[in-house]
């Protein structure tokens, strides 16, 4: 660790380092967490969803992050924050690729259900950012972490629509999706090696 090193945010070493690679991390599950909402209308057409069922999956999103973020804290305890954020990428990739495939409300219901665990992403980079900077920067570090995190879920309203368009079809949507459980997917894969 390296909490004495100068703060500078153009740097990609040392504590610097774990903090880019955290906030990316952040933005990629919050990324993949509301990857639906600026889809939702292509969504429901595709799915053929009432207004209600497209309601429920909104909450659904939700509904288990909550808990989540206590069993992601306990097992960020005994693990480490390293590995769990990255299995947790790792392993939200697959209910992200359910989701874009989903061919009923059920499937789609389970799917967004199963990704309100990946909003437990926060909890893991508080914990790392904490580690590793000195309580004269913490507070900055975590506003550097949870800000760029955060703007995931801005940039999947702005990106996806447009990604959709590009592909064009009445999957664009499906396949809008999928990159971005592409994205967590191989963002948990590579920071397993660093």
């Amino acid at each position: 660790m390296d909490k004495d090193t100068k703060f500078n945010l153009f740097s990609f070493t040392g504590k610097m380092k774990v903090l880019h690679m955290s906030w990316m991390a952040f933005f990629i599950t919050f990324f993949v967490w509301f990857n639906h909402a600026p889809l939702m209308g292509a969504i429901a057409e595709s799915l053929g969803l009432s207004a209600a069922q497209a309601k429920t999956l909104l909450i659904l999103n939700v509904a288990l992050t909550i808990p989540a973020r206590i069993i992601i804290g306990m097992l960020t305890d005994k693990f480490g924050p390293r590995r769990v954020y990255s299995a947790l990428l790792f392993i939200s990739a697959f209910p992200c690729f359910m989701f874009a495939f989903a061919d009923s409300f059920e499937v789609a219901a389970l799917a967004r259900l199963l990704l309100g665990f990946i909003g437990a992403g926060f909890v893991i980079g508080i914990r790392m950012v904490s580690e590793w900077f000195p309580h004269n920067e913490l507070g900055t570090a975590e506003g550097i972490y949870g800000g760029w995190g955060n703007f995931g879920s801005a940039a999947a309203s702005f990106t996806l629509p447009w990604i959709a368009v590009l592909i064009g079809g009445d999957d664009a949507w499906r396949y809008s999706i999928a990159i971005t459980g592409v994205v967590c997917f191989f963002w948990g894969l590579f920071t397993t090696t660093q």
